[in-house]
């Protein structure tokens, strides 16, 4: 046996198992890459295209999801944020942290498979935007996932780092690193593939050694806990931090997910919506079980008065193996304690591969379509460094996942309305302007609402800098802020629309965001650019080589003011579907002025009279329809498998 006093060994052991666990997760990800995924159609697609590199389609059952979603939830953050929110929202805070962390998972699968139907071509939440609102809107959804998905990765490098660094009494960076190249190495070979099935093993594991855990403290906690919370009440008890946990933690969690790109990856990987739902139900389960555990951690270490002023907060639930006779903070001292260790390191390589999938996903869908999939994993490798500079501040963790909460609420909510509300009239109604003002108006309106809390007229720059600071980083969860956000953000875009539709009808024609920005780099990398251009089509079974029936269509285009799509109205043409495998250029270029009518981009071409009828982008597609209520056409972009050809105009 080890003496529980022996420091060094200790300290040895911790980075030995944990070090040999995460590297044989990565060798069972680089051998299932290399050995078993060739042999399947599907999985080798998955290593060899860009496309299958960031979004498998349909080729992934049930359990294998639910798993992914599990882990892609769960993460060294479960170790620290759950049990320090507990210990001052108290029982029902710690409740409903739990709860709101695993429903938003049947949301995004009923809501991804609503968006997945629409829109069978999107790739990425960032496609969806684009198709239902524009390049700008997307730009503004990138930037979001991004922050949100690169924040939770910070978490979960502060997490670990935290942990070696206090509860082993090492460093942080060692195990960041070692973290951080394993990870990266088998994400950058397998892509979104390898880093589903991974979830699956570890998952699996990370279960175990929590039901371990949880036994062991059942079993041994001894700790007198005094009645009626004792001098712990006002923290434990239901308390204003935990009725507002009712309405923030839904809301926070809920736009976390919408933003997170790993999710939008096991959407589109689901092999049907059964599996889909399914899937999602078994993950929401065990993840609200999983957290409503470790939130209790910390609600017990409070109530027992193991914990106190000066304990890392990120260690809340570690001070559930001391004993109340010791004044030291919890250190790696037994093999329960090292157990626990490991669960957080495999819970924490699970979450970062789906980050960095999903980070990486959002960026190629952007930045790299029709590239080779190599650009992908350079990508991939390079997300890491920094953001692993970053973690060595070591932050708390709960504060940093508020500035991310905070942010997601102001602009997930009009991306939500969209999907439901996109027929041609909301479309030209709720278009791509409202939603970006909207998105500036709830940030605005909440860092307002912390300066007017803070406000002080003799001292206006503390104001504004405590003011601003407490609304996106320190005010702990408060229910007021999120709903200012979230009202704002919903009151607003119905607001702007309502505009959009009154200059309609009265037949005031403005130029909306897209064309104010006029930017040619901004429209053809966030325009409707597909990481899948040139290779086969797996919607309907058909391949880009199919050629199609002539169809008739019928542009309905109306007039807005911030309004994206615009255009004008045409009569009735005959269209040919043909298929393509190379860029199509849109009308506004300058080549086709003079046949179209049209001006450079930037341009508003409903000032253009007798502009010939536009090429449509959405919902091109095999087995679908052409609308002409969707996207302004984009330079330089990829039309979605055909390219309407109008013959009298070519």
């Amino acid at each position: 046996m080890v003496d529980a006093t022996d420091v060094e060994t200790w300290m040895g052991l911790s980075y030995g198992i944990t070090c040999t666990c995460l590297f044989l997760f990565a060798v069972y990800a680089v051998v299932y890459s290399a050995v078993y995924a060739p042999k399947n159609a599907s999985s080798l697609e998955a290593l060899a295209t860009l496309k299958g590199f960031v979004a498998i389609r349909s080729t992934q059952g049930m359990w294998r999801i639910a798993w992914s979603m599990f882990a892609g939830s769960m993460g060294a953050w479960c170790i620290t944020a759950p049990a320090d929110y507990a210990s001052f929202a108290g029982w029902l805070g710690g409740m409903m942290y739990a709860l709101a962390t695993g429903l938003p998972l049947i949301f995004i699968a009923f809501f991804g498979q609503m968006i997945k139907d629409k829109y069978p071509r999107a790739c990425s939440v960032g496609d969806y935007v684009a198709l239902r609102f524009g390049p700008a809107a997307r730009f503004l959804v990138t930037l979001v996932a991004l922050f949100n998905m690169l924040i939770f990765m910070l978490a979960e490098f502060t997490t670990i780092g935290s942990l070696f660094a206090d509860f082993v009494g090492s460093v942080n960076y060692p195990i960041i690193i070692v973290v951080a190249v394993l990870t990266t190495a088998y994400t950058a070979y397998g892509g979104v593939l390898v880093s589903i099935v991974t979830d699956q093993v570890q998952a699996l594991v990370s279960m175990l050694l929590l039901a371990i855990a949880t036994i062991y403290v059942i079993a041994t906690f001894k700790e007198v806990l005094p009645v009626g919370f004792g001098d712990n009440k006002p923290l434990l008890a239901p308390n204003e931090a935990g009725y507002a946990s009712i309405f923030t933690m839904p809301i926070s969690l809920l736009s976390a997910t919408v933003f997170n790109e790993a999710m939008w990856q096991r959407v589109w990987a689901a092999e049907s919506p059964k599996a889909l739902y399914g899937a999602s139900f078994i993950a929401a389960f065990f993840v609200s079980a999983a957290v409503c555990l470790y939130a209790m951690s910390g609600f017990l270490v409070t109530w027992a008065q193991l914990a106190d002023e000066n304990t890392n907060p990120n260690l809340l639930l570690f001070q559930v193996f001391k004993s109340s006779g010791e004044d030291s903070p919890a250190t790696v001292s037994s093999w329960i304690s090292l157990l626990v260790l490991v669960l957080a390191a495999i819970m924490n390589q699970s979450a970062i591969d789906s980050l960095l999938s999903g980070i990486t996903g959002t960026i190629a869908t952007y930045f790299l379509p029709g590239k080779p999939v190599g650009y992908a994993r350079i990508l991939t490798a390079l997300i890491t460094i920094p953001v692993c500079i970053l973690s060595l501040w070591n932050g708390r963790v709960l504060s940093i996942f508020l500035t991310a909460n905070m942010v997601g609420t102001c602009t997930f909510l009009p991306i939500v309305i969209g999907g439901f509300l996109d027929s041609d009239s909301w479309k030209g109604t709720l278009s791509e302007t409202p939603y970006v003002l909207s998105c500036i108006f709830a940030a605005l309106a909440t860092t307002g609402y912390g300066i007017g809390r803070f406000w002080d007229p003799t001292d206006v720059a503390a104001s504004f800098q405590m003011g601003a600071s407490y609304a996106w980083y320190e005010h702990w969860y408060e229910w007021d802020y999120f709903m200012v956000a979230l009202a704002s953000s919903f009151v607003s875009f119905f607001a702007f629309g309502a505009i959009n539709a009154l200059f309609v009808n009265h037949g005031i024609y403005t130029r909306g965001i897209s064309d104010f920005i006029g930017c040619t780099e901004c429209t053809k990398n966030f325009g409707v650019n597909f990481v899948d251009e040139g290779t086969q089509s797996s919607v309907d079974g058909e391949s880009d080589a199919t050629p199609k029936a002539v169809e008739t269509v019928e542009p309905t285009m109306t007039y807005a003011m911030t309004g994206y799509p615009q255009q004008t109205a045409y009569p009735q043409q005959e269209v040919q579907m043909v298929p393509i495998m190379a860029p199509v250029y849109d009308p506004y270029m300058p080549a086709y002025n003079n046949p179209y009518g049209g001006n450079t981009y930037g341009g508003s071409p409903m000032y253009v009279q007798d502009m010939g009828p536009p090429i449509i982008y959405d919902n091109a597609y095999p087995g679908g329809h052409a609308s002409a209520y969707t996207m302004q056409p984009q330079q330089q972009q990829y039309a979605p498998e055909v390219q309407l050809v109008y013959p009298q105009y070519q």
